[in-house]
C-alpha cells in the first residue's frame, strides 16, 4: 500500500473498527503512542464530556464555540471530514479514528466508509474477536440489573446467559463484521487472539501495512488481560449447549475461548 513518497509526503487516513470488547481499543491506544501518528479513540462516545475531553486532548482547548462532536449540529461524516481526517496538528504521517460497530449501524455511514476508501490514502484496521467472548465481556460490563451472577465478584465470577440474548447478539456480531470487511479491499483484519499473544509481533504487522516504523512506545502491557477460557465465566453453559442454534454453538465450543 504505497501511501506516500519521500519528495512528496501525503497523510493516510484510516478507521480502527470493531465491535465493543472486542479489542480495537487495545489497537488503537497503541497507535496513538506512535510519534508519527494520531489515532483518536472516543471522539464519537455517547457522553458529551468524554466526547469534548477526547477531542481537546489533542486539538486543545475550543473555546466559546464547542467544535467537538455535536451530534444535533454536524454529522459523522462532516466532522471526520472537516476536523479529523488530513488534518494533523504535527505533521503526522497518518491520522486515524476508532470507531465501533455500532457508530456504522446507527450512524449508517457504510458508504461514506466506502466512498473513503475508493477515493484511496485510506484504508481498515479490522479487530475481530469471538462473538460469544465479546457477549460474556459485555454482560460482565454492562449495568443491567438482570443478569445474574453466581458470587459477589461482577468482574470476574461466573454468569447465567439468556439463549436468546446472545444468539442475536453473536448473529449481529457477525453480519456487521461481514459489512465491514466488504467495505474495502485495503484492510488488516488483526485477530484479538494475536493482538494479546503475540502484541509486539501483532503491531509490526500493523506498522508495516501501514508503511510506518515501528515504535517500542506503541506496546502495551498485556498482562492486565485475561487469558482465562471465557466458558469458565458462563454459569448456565450445559443450557446454552442444548439450547444454542448450531450457527452460534460453533462460536461457544471454539478452541481456546478468549
Amino acid at each position: 500500500m504505497a501511501w506516500y513518497n519521500e519528495e512528496s509526503p501525503e497523510t493516510l487516513n484510516f478507521v480502527v473498527v470493531g465491535n465493543d470488547y472486542a479489542g480495537h481499543s487495545l489497537l488503537q491506544a497503541s497507535l496513538a503512542a506512535h510519534p508519527d501518528m494520531a489515532c483518536h479513540g472516543d471522539l464519537f462516545n455517547p457522553a458529551e464530556k468524554v466526547r469534548r475531553e477526547e477531542h481537546e486532548a489533542y486539538f486543545g482547548n475550543s473555546g466559546k464555540v464547542p467544535d467537538w462532536y455535536q451530534p444535533h449540529t454536524i454529522s459523522i461524516e462532516q466532522y471526520l471530514n472537516n476536523k479529523i481526517f488530513d488534518n494533523t496538528l504535527f505533521d503526522e504521517r497518518a491520522v486515524g479514528v476508532r470507531l465501533n460497530y455500532s457508530l456504522f449501524v446507527k450512524g449508517d455511514i457504510w458508504d461514506y466508509v466506502d466512498q473513503k476508501c475508493r477515493g484511496g490514502d485510506f484504508c481498515l484496521l479490522h479487530v475481530t474477536r469471538n462473538p460469544v467472548a465479546c457477549f460474556v465481556e459485555y454482560m460482565a460490563s454492562s449495568d443491567n440489573d438482570d443478569i445474574v451472577f453466581m458470587g459477589k465478584d461482577r468482574k470476574f465470577g461466573s454468569m447465567m446467559l439468556d439463549p436468546r440474548k446472545l444468539t442475536n447478539f453473536v448473529r449481529e456480531h457477525l453480519a456487521n463484521e461481514l459489512k465491514v470487511n466488504r467495505l474495502c479491499n485495503d484492510r488488516a483484519i488483526i485477530p484479538y487472539s494475536e493482538l494479546i499473544l503475540d502484541n509486539r509481533k501483532t503491531l509490526n504487522k500493523v506498522f508495516k501495512f501501514l508503511e510506518v516504523p515501528f515504535s517500542p512506545a506503541c506496546v502495551p502491557n498485556t498482562k492486565r488481560f485475561s487469558m482465562q477460557d471465557t466458558r469458565n465465566r458462563i454459569g448456565n453453559l450445559r443450557q446454552l449447549e442444548s439450547e444454542l442454534p448450531g450457527d452460534v454453538l460453533d462460536y461457544l465450543q471454539t478452541p481456546n475461548l478468549f
